[in-house]
């Protein structure tokens, strides 16, 4: 049975979350900071991890950050939950290596459908190593595997984006200035 660990200081979140996730097939643990996060990994070794972006103590992100620089927890899914209140920031998610994002409140079948989407196209471990795997089996002249290439682009993808970004953004403000807005 997978396990997700649902990390959000709200009750009601809490439990519509862990009806979700149980409806799913996953075994749920719910904790209420940052703190508590990090002491369950070890014991619970969830698969996927719902964090709030604002929590007592650790936030999402950087609970995100702590479990992507972790080369043992790396496979795990997180997942970015935010509320109105406390909006997400993209840039931030990204820089702490979030699997993906959900603004509250949200809908069960958004949450069913990003969590499946997650868990069917998550590589086994983080994308460097899909990445290595790919350059491996070319240099050995061996068959490439789909998750190895996906992980490889993801990994380029992601290390270009900011800026690809940054430069449409420029292309886009000379384009206003030259038409005098």
């Amino acid at each position: 049975m997978p396990r997700a660990l649902l990390a959000d200081d709200s009750p009601h979140a809490q439990r519509m979350g862990a009806e979700i996730l149980s409806q799913q097939g996953y075994e749920v643990l719910g904790v209420t900071d940052g703190q508590e996060v990090l002491e369950s990994l070890n014991r619970f070794a969830p698969d996927l991890v719902l964090a709030d972006v604002a929590m007592p103590g650790l936030s999402g992100y950087d609970i995100c950050r702590r479990i992507k620089a972790d080369p043992s927890r790396r496979h795990v899914r997180v997942l970015l939950l935010a509320g109105a209140v406390d909006p997400l920031d993209p840039a931030q998610a990204a820089e702490a290596g979030a699997d993906g994002v959900l603004q509250k409140p949200f809908e069960p079948s958004a949450v069913i459908q990003t969590i499946a989407g997650l868990m069917r196209s998550a590589p086994p471990g983080d994308g460097r190593e899909g990445f290595e795997q790919a350059v491996q089996a070319v240099l050995d002249d061996q068959p490439i595997q789909r998750e190895q290439v996906r992980a490889a682009v993801v990994l380029a993808v992601e290390s270009a984006l900011p800026r690809l970004l940054d430069e449409l953004t420029e292309h886009v403000l000379q384009a206003l200035r030259q038409t005098g807005r």
